[in-house]
């Protein structure tokens, strides 16, 4: 009884610290869509209109892929992914300001505000990709080639930019002219993410350039698991993972340094 003693103690913090999750989702979503149902539809309908006008513009104008691969959803399921990615690093870099008055209670921490808003934006972007696979599948004949594989994808992009978002809001708190750099450095990752072209289009010398990148390691590989063979992907998981945790590393050590810069005492 007294060896278990530690154990129960210690299962009782992690699901209080679920439990202060959990919370900080709720309020985060009341934030972003109110109590309305039609602000729960804009939130699933922007990433919809946005990667679907996108696939529609490249459709329109005729561009033909390599081995009948469908141009829509192509470029659909190309977008959703960097739009989850520059989501969480977007309103993730700015968890900290938005949420300060929450930090007076001791049993909130800055990881808590961040894994609970970057969690939001990933989840709802995860039901996108969802959709546009039921709608594939049913309706274009084109299921996905190994879904697990993809959600394993989805995973290590939303890991990714969980980690350079707790980065760059620590950052922000020790210079504030991060803040003007956040935007700018999202979208100029867009050309060089692969989510609009395939890597074995590319020269030898821009391929070993762009695989420098890990966000094009998870897009190769989540277009793999979409089409299957009819695509020859480049990607090494390793490396991927090792950006993971070098970022959440120096992210959460990050947020140490800024709890303390912020001078609220736990």
């Amino acid at each position: 009884m007294i060896g278990d003693v530690p154990r129960r103690e210690q299962t009782g913090a992690v699901a209080a610290q679920v439990g202060v999750i959990s919370a900080l989702f709720i309020r985060e979503m009341l934030t972003r869509v109110g109590r309305s149902r039609l602000g729960i539809l804009w939130l699933m309908a922007e990433p919809i209109i946005l990667s679907s006008l996108i696939s529609l513009l490249h459709w329109l104008s005729g561009s033909d892929l390599p081995n009948g691969l469908p141009v829509f959803l192509f470029y659909a399921l190309g977008y959703v992914p960097f739009m989850m990615f520059r989501s969480i690093v977007n309103r993730g870099a700015h968890a900290i300001h938005a949420n300060i008055s929450l930090l007076h209670h001791s049993r909130i921490t800055l990881l808590d505000v961040m894994v609970s808003r970057n969690l939001m934006e990933a989840m709802v972007c995860s039901t996108v990709i969802a959709l546009y696979m039921v709608i594939a599948t049913l309706f274009m004949g084109e299921p996905p080639h190994q879904p697990a594989l993809f959600i394993f994808g989805l995973t290590l992009s939303a890991l990714l930019a969980h980690g350079l978002a707790m980065v760059l809001a620590s950052a922000q708190v020790v210079w504030e002219w991060v803040e003007h750099l956040v935007h700018p450095f999202t979208y100029l990752m867009l050309p060089i993410s692969a989510s609009f072209f395939m890597l074995d289009m590319m020269p030898q010398e821009t391929r070993e350039l762009l695989l420098w990148n890990p966000l094009v390691h998870v897009h190769e590989m989540n277009r793999w698991a979409m089409f299957g063979d009819r695509v020859t992907p480049y990607y090494d998981v390793s490396y991927v993972l090792l950006w993971i945790i070098m970022l959440n590393l120096l992210g959460m050590a990050g947020l140490r340094v800024a709890r303390v810069r912020l001078s609220i005492s736990d």
